[in-house]
């Protein structure tokens, strides 16, 4: 059973998405428990989680893009997608983490764009785990959790989410590029990195900017690969 949240100030924009995910929902065989909000409280005071959320931008009091980056303070890696009138919102929505953009009105064609792309990275990001031998035994770690690993002379040092302090074990970066899969979100960035694209925040330039402040460096051999991986896995539905 996933749990969805609706964030839609208009009671029928609100009922139009909400019959359309249950649609959805009936062909793919999926459990949905949806809930609806007219306001964004909830999500940015951290008091309720979800699997996915719907979110609204033009709402009243909080916006849609102001409860994002309030989310994504406590939370790196809860689905947010996008239901818009103004297209242009799509740049800086990929700055707060954005897994997809609706413009309304939502049709089932663009929903299941959306959905689609957003199942498979649940489904990439729910089971994968990395093994590490640690001093104190054996750690097994949710891909889900890696923020992004570098390799620092001959150790791979793994930032993860939650404010945790990094791991450091000794190996070889073949032994996280392994569990790069198509649909997945680790991406390697250069010869001695590889990101989890739910904590990129931005690439710029020759650097990948993570969401937890990290810059690190791009190679110029992988840019264009790194750009067009991550707009892929972000998948926009405009």
């Amino acid at each position: 059973m996933h749990k969805v949240l609706i964030v839609e100030d208009f009671p029928d924009d609100a009922r139009l998405l909400s019959e359309e995910l249950t649609r959805y929902a009936e062909r793919r065989g999926l459990e949905l428990s949806i809930e609806t909000s007219p306001v964004a409280m909830a999500i940015a005071a951290g008091s309720r989680t979800f699997d996915l959320i719907f979110l609204d931008i033009e709402l009243p009091g909080i916006n849609g893009m102001e409860a994002a980056e309030l989310l994504r303070a406590y939370d790196t890696s809860t689905p947010v997608i996008f239901t818009t009138s103004l297209a242009q919102y799509a740049v800086r929505g990929y700055e707060v983490g954005a897994a997809g953009f609706i413009v309304k009105p939502v049709t089932q064609p663009k929903l299941e764009l959306a959905m689609d792309k957003v199942l498979g990275r649940l489904r990439a990001t729910g089971s994968e785990r990395i093994v590490i031998p640690t001093s104190g035994g054996v750690r097994v770690i949710p891909v889900r959790d890696v923020c992004y690993v570098e390799l620092v002379r001959h150790d791979l040092v793994f930032h993860l989410s939650g404010g945790e302090e990094p791991i450091r074990v000794r190996g070889t970066i073949r032994q996280v590029t392994e569990h790069i899969r198509p649909e997945g979100p680790l991406l390697q960035i250069s010869s001695g990195c590889v990101v989890n694209m739910d904590y990129v925040q931005l690439i710029k330039g020759s650097e990948v900017q993570m969401t937890d402040g990290a810059a690190l460096p791009l190679s110029r051999a992988r840019r264009r690969e790194a750009i067009e991986s991550f707009s892929s896995y972000l998948g926009g539905t405009l």
